[in-house]
């Protein structure tokens, strides 16, 4: 038996599909448009609707953008500001140096101890 993709939703995204669902449903009343019409605008079909007005997560991406968007929905979907800026990393000195040289670069000599 094949395993619908709703069940690897967390409970977050099942939550944020239900809301985003109902705020498409509420578009969709509010601008007087019969599911069909909707689904119509929004190059989806009316199943399709149906699913994403319920909250259905398994809905395509595509299909949840298109929804969204005919409904004047998008910018529900707020970006964030700037991606963070990534950690530095120091290298090691000897391994830099090991680096510039001609040819490969070679470990560090190994001390008294090392095996």
């Amino acid at each position: 038996m094949r395993r619908s993709e709703a069940d690897f939703a967390s409970p977050i995204a099942r939550e944020a599909a239900l809301r985003l669902g109902r705020a498409v449903r509420r578009a969709r009343i509010g601008g007087q448009l019969t599911q069909a019409d909707f689904a119509d605008r929004a190059r989806i079909g009316r199943r399709t609707l149906i699913r994403i007005e319920i909250g259905d997560p398994s809905v395509s991406f595509t299909g949840w953008l298109s929804a969204l968007e005919c409904a004047e929905l998008l910018p529900l979907l707020e970006l964030p500001p700037a991606e963070p800026a990534l950690p530095v990393v120091e290298e090691d000195p000897e391994v830099v140096e090991a680096r510039g040289r001609k040819g490969k670069a070679k470990r560090p000599p190994r001390g008294r101890y090392d095996f």
